[in-house]
C-alpha cells in the first residue's frame, strides 16, 4: 500500500481527520539490508530491528494524537511492546507466548506539540512495519441527565443534571476520607460522647475535629488548596464482614452517614465506594486469582490475611453466571450484605441526601474478589447488586458509578482498559477510572479519557474516581479531557496522596474558574431539577463495540462493511440490513485495528475498532 492510497482511503472513511502513514522502510537512514519482504505487511515490507525504531514526526498543532503501529514479535516470549512519544511511554500491549513470530497492532494516544516530535515503537520487537498518526477527534457527548434509577429522588435528579450541565466545561474537585475522628459511646453502643466514672459527659475527641471538615484528610485538603472539595469520598469498608457489628467499626459506618448528611447540607456531593468483605470475612483482596488459588479449599471464605477464597460465582447455577441460584448459601451471603448497605443508604434517602455510589470498583483488575471470575460473571453480579438495591430495597437516591480498569491479561496502562466488563447503559450513570500517575507530572490522563470514549461510548459522564497527583486544569483544557470530577485518594492510612501535588499546584487549580470547589457549588434547595431528555436524531446510525461483538443500531435499511486499516474489505456484514439493533460476532478475526462503515440513503458513519 502506498502513502497516497492510504491517505485517500482515510479521508474517504473519516473526513474529520487526516491520517499520516509512515512506512518503516521509507524512513531516512534505514539500512537496505534490514528491509524484509512480507505479504502481511503494509507496503509488503518491514524493517528488521534489534529492539526499537524511532520515527521523526512533525505536527502543526499541539493536540492529542492517535498513534498506531504494527510490530513483529519473536516466538515463545511474553513481551510488552511499547510506544514512546518524545521519550515518554504512551501505551503498550502485553503479548502472550506463541509458537511462531507474530505481528501485533498496537495503539496509543499522546500529546504532541507544534514542531518536531519523536515516536519510538517496538522496544522488544524484531520488526517494525509502519506507524500511522492522526489528530484525535474531539468527542461529541450525548448524555441523558436523567438518573438510571427509575423514580429517582428530586435531589438525585439535581446532582445528575448539575454534573451533565458542567461536563466538558468544569471539573469538580474531590477528596477521599480514610482515617476518621469521631466520638463513640461504648456504653450505649452508639455515636456520641459517653460518661466518665463520675457520670459526667466525656468526649474522647474534640467536637470540632470530629466534624466532616475537621477530618485530617479534609483539613489537609483545605490547608493546601484554600477551600474544601466539592465532593468527599466515603468507604463502606466496615459496614459488612467480620467486626462490622462491633463498637468502633459500627461507629465508622454510622459516622459516614453523619458526615455525608452535613456535607450535603453545605452543598457538597458525597460519594461512596465499598471495599466489600462478605459475611464474616475480614479480607477483600485476592492473591494468585483468589478462589482459584490452590490454597483455597471448598467452603473456605478466607484463608490468609491477603487473600479471600470467596467465590461469588456459586451464587449462580453454573460458571457462566447466567442464572441466579437464589437457594445457594453464597447468594444469601451476598444479599444479606447488600441489604445491610441498603439500610445505611436508606437513612440518607430519608434525609433527602443523594449519593454517587461506586460498588465493585476496579472491575477487571483481579486484586478484589469480584474481579477474579470473568467479565460476564462480574456483570451479572453488578446487576444483581443494582436490582437488589433499586428494585427490591427501593433506594432512589443513588447515582451509579461503574469503574473501568486495566486487565492484567493485556497490561497495566490505559490501552489495557477492558470494557468487556461494562454492565450496561441501563445501570450506569458515570464511568470512572482510577489513575495513579507515577511521574507526578499532573497530566490530563487524556489517553485514559479517550480510551473510555472509544470503548464505552460518549453517552455517559466520565470521571477520575481515584487519583494521586491531581490533573492540572491547563492540561485538561489543552487535551480536551474534561473529567466530570477527580478524587484524590486519602492522605491518612499511609496514603500521603495530598503530598503528590505541590501547594502551588493545589492553589492554581482550586482558584481556576474551571475547577469547582465547595464555594462554587450551588444551593441545592434553589437549584432547578427540570430535566429534558437527551436529544437523539431519529435518523442516527449508532455503532458500539462490546469486546468481540459489534452492535449496530439502524433507523432504516442500511449496509455495513468492515475494512482493514489498509483499505481491504475484511467482512461484508450486509447490503440491506433492516432497521433495529444487530449484533455481529468478530471474535474469529485476527487481532488488530479495523474500520467499520455503515451507510444508508441519508447518513454514513465510520468508526475505528480494536480487536484484542
Amino acid at each position: 500500500m502506498n502513502l497516497k492510497f492510504s491517505l485517500a482511503f482515510a479521508a474517504m472513511l473519516c473526513a474529520s481527520a487526516q491520517a499520516a502513514l509512515y512506512e518503516a522502510e521509507d524512513q531516512p537512514g534505514i539500512d537496505a539490508a534490514s528491509i524484509t519482504a512480507g505479504a502481511e505487511f503494509s507496503g509488503g515490507k518491514y524493517v528488521a530491528v534489534s529492539k526499537a525504531m524511532t520515527f521523526n514526526i512533525e505536527v502543526k498543532e499541539t493536540a492529542v494524537y492517535d498513534i498506531e503501529t504494527q510490530v513483529r514479535i519473536k516466538q515463545y516470549d511474553w513481551t510488552t511492546s511499547k510506544i514512546l512519544v518524545n521519550g515518554v511511554e504512551a501505551g503498550s500491549m502485553l503479548t502472550t507466548p506463541r509458537n511462531c513470530d507474530s505481528n501485533y497492532v498496537i495503539k496509543a494516544s499522546a500529546k504532541m506539540r507544534i514542531g518536531k516530535n519523536t515516536v519510538t515503537v517496538g522496544n522488544e520487537a524484531i520488526g517494525v512495519d509502519y506507524i500511522q498518526v492522526e489528530k484525535h477527534p474531539d468527542p461529541v457527548f450525548d448524555i441523558d441527565p436523567k438518573p438510571v434509577t427509575p423514580g429517582a429522588s428530586a435531589e438525585t435528579y439535581k446532582v445528575k443534571k448539575f454534573l451533565v450541565d458542567n461536563f466538558g466545561k468544569k471539573t469538580l474537585s474531590g477528596m477521599m476520607i480514610s482515617e476518621q475522628v469521631f466520638n463513640y459511646d461504648y456504653t450505649n453502643d452508639s455515636l456520641g460522647c459517653g460518661l466518665d466514672s463520675l457520670g459526667k459527659v466525656f468526649c474522647e475527641r474534640d467536637l470540632d475535629s470530629a466534624k466532616w471538615n475537621g477530618q485530617p484528610d479534609i483539613a489537609g485538603f483545605r490547608d493546601r488548596a484554600g477551600d474544601y472539595p466539592a465532593i468527599i469520598g466515603f468507604d463502606m469498608l466496615f459496614a459488612a464482614g467480620g467486626h462490622s457489628d462491633e463498637g468502633w467499626f459500627k461507629g465508622y459506618s454510622q459516622n459516614n452517614l453523619v458526615m455525608a448528611e452535613e456535607f450535603w447540607k453545605n452543598n457538597g456531593i458525597p460519594t461512596f465506594t465499598w471495599h466489600w468483605k462478605v459475611g464474616k470475612d475480614t479480607v477483600f483482596y485476592t492473591q494468585n486469582e483468589g478462589f482459584k488459588n490452590k490454597g483455597c479449599e471448598e467452603g473456605v471464605q478466607g484463608t490468609a490475611a491477603n487473600n479471600t477464597c470467596f467465590n461469588y460465582t456459586k451464587a449462580f447455577t453454573d460458571s457462566t453466571c447466567k442464572e441466579i441460584d437464589s437457594k445457594s448459601e453464597t447468594y444469601q451471603l451476598i444479599i444479606e450484605d447488600v441489604d445491610k448497605i441498603s439500610k445505611l443508604f436508606k437513612v440518607l434517602q430519608n434525609k433527602n441526601v443523594p449519593v454517587l455510589w461506586r460498588p465493585l470498583h476496579e472491575a477487571s483488575g483481579g486484586w478484589f474478589w469480584w474481579g477474579v471470575a470473568s467479565g460476564n460473571c462480574y456483570k451479572a453480579l453488578y446487576r444483581l447488586v443494582y436490582d437488589r438495591m433499586v428494585n427490591v430495597n427501593k433506594l432512589n437516591n443513588l447515582l451509579w458509578v461503574w469503574n473501568i480498569n486495566t486487565d492484567p491479561k493485556y497490561g497495566y496502562d490505559y490501552s489495557a482498559l477492558n470494557a468487556e466488563w461494562y454492565p450496561g447503559d441501563d445501570v450506569v450513570d458515570v464511568v470512572g477510572v482510577d489513575i495513579y500517575d507515577p511521574l507526578l507530572n499532573h497530566n490530563s490522563g487524556a489517553n485514559y479519557f479517550n480510551k473510555i470514549v472509544e470503548d464505552v461510548g460518549s453517552h455517559k459522564l466520565i470521571a477520575l474516581t481515584e487519583n494521586g497527583a491531581i490533573p492540572d486544569i491547563d492540561s485538561i483544557a489543552e487535551d480536551k479531557a474534561t473529567w466530570s470530577y477527580w478524587m484524590t485518594w486519602s492522605q491518612t492510612w499511609s496514603g500521603n496522596f495530598l503530598d503528590k501535588t505541590p501547594t502551588e499546584m493545589w492553589k492554581k487549580n482550586i482558584d481556576n474558574e474551571n475547577v469547582l470547589s465547595l464555594r462554587d457549588m450551588p444551593n441545592w434547595k434553589e437549584y432547578s431539577a427540570s430535566i429534558r431528555s437527551a436529544n437523539k436524531k431519529s435518523s442516527e446510525i449508532q455503532i458500539a463495540q462490546m469486546g468481540k461483538e459489534l452492535q449496530i443500531t439502524l433507523p432504516v435499511h442500511s449496509s455495513a462493511t468492515l475494512f482493514s486499516m489498509t483499505g481491504k474489505q475484511v467482512l461484508h456484514i450486509g447490503s440491506n440490513l433492516p432497521a433495529g439493533t444487530h449484533a455481529i460476532n468478530i471474535s474469529k478475526l485476527p487481532q488488530g485495528a479495523y474500520i467499520i462503515r455503515v451507510k444508508n440513503a441519508s447518513d454514513i458513519q465510520t468508526q475505528k475498532i480494536l480487536l484484542k
